[in-house]
């Protein structure tokens, strides 16, 4: 079987294995309307970072009312081989990895457990330095080595 690298997960594509660590994990609230009713397109957000044996990271995202589920088979740093997971598009807000893909999982998402010492425990977005400057939003010069 093989193992696909996460860094070549495309979202609306078919899931295929992947061979991850567990390195982070929150829960994103949803927030009533501005009005106090409640929200009925948003819902509270169990989020996972995995990373791979290449160090590339990947957001997964569940459901927060299977939070009990999801406790008991996804730990912290763990090592799993998942399968059974919705490949879709990466969110545009609170982008915790530069990746055009998320994973959601659920009750179908299958985590195997792995040793596996080869995997990071943790994931960096380093960009290189040459590609740097066609990020920066803001290029105002924030001190000054001239004497006042």
């Amino acid at each position: 079987m093989a193992i696909k690298r996460v860094r070549d997960i495309r979202p609306m594509e078919k899931p295929q294995v992947i061979e991850i660590r567990v390195v982070k994990k929150w829960i994103v609230v949803a927030k009533p309307t501005t009005n106090n009713k409640p929200t009925t397109n948003k819902k509270n957000e169990l989020c996972y970072q995995f990373v791979d044996q290449h160090g590339d990271g990947i957001e997964a995202i569940g459901h927060a009312l299977e939070i009990e589920y999801f406790h008991s088979i996804i730990r912290l740093n763990s090592c799993n081989k998942v399968s059974g997971y919705v490949c879709t598009n990466a969110r545009d807000y609170m982008a915790t990895v530069n990746h055009t893909a998320s994973i959601v999982i659920g009750r179908k998402a299958k985590f195997l457990p792995v040793e596996n010492h080869n995997i990071p425990s943790m994931c960096f977005g380093f960009i290189s330095y040459d590609l740097l400057f066609n990020r920066i939003k803001n290029n105002k010069v924030l001190t000054s080595t001239s004497k006042q």
